[in-house]
């Protein structure tokens, strides 16, 4: 080795030594010493670049990886590293482009299948995003984060039970792997099963005591099965883990009525007027502040507070929602006029008989289905189950197409997943019902996949419905944030329910919310003869169940008996609401 390579080696291990003891100032002196000697030195230009995208340089990395990548064309490191970086720069395309490099020069490289399991999770391509991280753990069968992240696709995609799998492959290769505990709990509570939920957030809190996460879903668990006194205890201990997130005190103003107290009310207006405050704690904080205000019977001050804490929540979850939005009133709307499913034979006697409940959020559905599902014959109840639209998009995107297919086909493969869902059973006659309200968009294909099914469709008073949905926070409905929205959303549901009604008149039962208020006794048994169900007395003893189960905001109205709203309660609102209202006529006119 001549003198210069001796010259070269010695400031390059000089330039390492600096790095590892993390100065990299020095460091990036040393390498620039050797390049101004050999302006193709492949290992400084590559330190270099590890340097700057460790000072968040990604723009600097970017270029001397590529300067790397011309000296030595076929180095995987350089190729990785360069994937990353264009990740950081919001480049996913390119990004990826250089994961599939490396495979194509090394099939069997497992950090590239793993990233690009990444990438296409950013650009929310699930399936491409699956297909890796499968690839991934079939080549190392011991990567745990890549079955947690498998997982987290499955879940996604309502695969249930491949969700659950993946979390156990995880939590068997790193026994303390509380995020794969926390998330099978997720899981676990999307199929009702509570016990295994509950167990699995139990799980996190042992692992880690401090769990403030673990304590925030055991407590939303525990609501839902009506158990409110442990839920108040576990959202108690979150928000003493974490007395700075107005998350936990909503939920807990939820169960508890008399909790806004006057005394609490400069701590959240402190905690959301802070600069730091994130739009999550804006928008729950003055939900709690819209719910003090309405306590003391102050409407306009309540309606302002409501207008900030949904515009904060809606950029809280600003890429989802702005998502939703264009489905729901675009593309949703396509599907709705183009989705055609193939019959070859007349209908047979189809012994499965659904009872689909539709409409829109605060309608009384809860109810309602409490009620038909507590008789002399019960059955299983779905709540919102969202097997429907799911399925849907899934074929559209399997098929490439709105034609879904044979209606045999789909019959058997949504019947497969009702019964996943511990829905159909012959012990309950093959009744069981569908509360997803969005079901009203499919009544024509519910009509063929399900000959015999009944649909309710449940009315309210559209002022009492509207006002109810924006003073709760539906968190998953990306219209239900703005008021215009809101109204967007029921002009159409009414356009597309008066339209099918027509048609099938005799299919869908138009249940009046205020009617069965008012004399509950003889509209649930109207109720009960169009379901073909025998009415008993239990039909409006619903709340006496030990196993109710609601996820929805009547879960305390539907543990107590039937009562009637006042019917003034929502009048102080239509003053708010009539600038959005008026330009429709079934608002108007009401």
């Amino acid at each position: 080795m001549n003198k210069k390579n001796y010259r070269l080696k010695d400031t390059f291990e000089l330039a390492l030594k600096n790095y590892q003891k993390r100065d990299l100032k020095t460091a990036e002196l040393f390498c620039k010493k050797v390049l101004s000697i050999d302006t193709n030195h492949f290992d400084s230009i590559f330190l270099l670049s590890i340097i700057a995208a460790t000072n968040n340089d990604f723009n600097e990395a970017k270029k001397l990886l590529e300067k790397a990548k011309e000296i030595e064309p076929n180095n995987l490191r350089v190729y990785n590293n360069l994937g990353n970086v264009y990740k950081e720069l919001k480049n996913i395309n390119e990004s990826i482009n250089c994961y599939k490099k490396i495979i194509e020069i090394d099939p069997k490289h497992i950090n590239a299948h793993y990233n690009l399991g990444l990438a296409y999770y950013g650009l929310r391509n699930l399936r491409e995003s699956k297909k890796y991280f499968q690839k991934t753990v079939q080549m190392q069968p011991d990567y745990a984060l890549a079955f947690f992240n498998l997982g987290s696709i499955h879940g996604e995609l309502k695969e249930w039970q491949e969700a659950i799998e993946a979390y156990q492959s995880a939590i068997k290769i790193r026994s303390n792997f509380a995020s794969a505990y926390n998330n099978m709990g997720l899981i676990y509570r999307a199929m009702s099963d509570y016990k295994n939920a509950i167990n699995c957030y139990q799980e996190v809190i042992k692992i880690n005591p401090k769990n403030v996460g673990a304590y925030n879903n055991l407590g939303m668990a525990y609501k839902e099965i009506g158990d409110f006194k442990k839920a108040i205890e576990a959202h108690s201990e979150a928000t003493k883990i974490d007395p700075e997130n107005l998350h936990h005190l909503f939920y807990l103003n939820e169960l508890k009525p008399d909790f806004l107290e006057t005394k609490l009310i400069p701590k959240i207006e402190k905690i959301i007027n802070d600069r730091n405050a994130t739009k999550k704690n804006i928008a729950y904080g003055n939900f709690l502040l819209a719910k003090f205000k309405n306590n003391k019977k102050e409407y306009e001050k309540e309606f302002t507070y409501l207008l900030k804490a949904h515009s904060n929540f809606f950029e809280f979850r600003k890429e989802k929602f702005e998502l939703g939005i264009k489905y729901c009133f675009n593309e949703l709307l396509q599907i709705v006029d183009n989705a055609n499913i193939t019959t070859k034979k007349k209908n047979a006697d189809y012994n499965i008989k659904p009872i689909f409940i539709v409409g829109v959020p605060r309608c009384g559905s809860t109810l309602v289905e409490k009620i038909i599902g507590s008789g002399k014959k019960s059955f299983p109840m779905g709540e919102e189950a969202n097997v429907i639209e799911d399925y849907v998009n899934k074929k559209i995107l399997q098929m490439q197409s709105v034609n879904l297919g044979d209606v045999e086909q789909i019959r058997t493969e949504i019947t497969k997943i009702y019964k996943q869902k511990n829905l159909i059973d012959e012990k309950s006659n093959y009744v069981f019902s569908d509360k997803s309200l969005n079901n009203f968009f499919y009544i024509p294909l519910l009509k063929k996949i399900f000959p015999r099914a009944k649909i309710i469709n449940c009315r309210r008073n559209v002022l009492s419905s509207i006002t109810s949905i924006f003073q709760n926070n539906l968190t998953e409905l990306s219209w239900a944030h703005n008021p215009e929205h809101i109204f967007k959303y029921f002009d159409i549901y009414f356009r597309i329910i008066n339209s099918f009604k027509e048609k099938y008149a005799e299919t869908i039962y138009e249940l009046k919310f205020e009617q069965l208020l008012n004399d509950p006794e003889a509209e649930s048994k109207k109720l009960m003869e169009f379901c073909e169900l025998p009415w008993d007395k239990k039909c409006l003893e619903f709340y006496k169940r030990k196993n109710i189960i609601s996820k929805t905001a009547s879960f305390q109205q539907v543990r107590r008996a039937i009562y009637k709203h006042p019917e003034a309660k929502y009048l102080p609102y239509k003053r708010f609401l009539d600038k959005y209202g008026n330009k429709y006529s079934w608002y108007k006119n009401k």
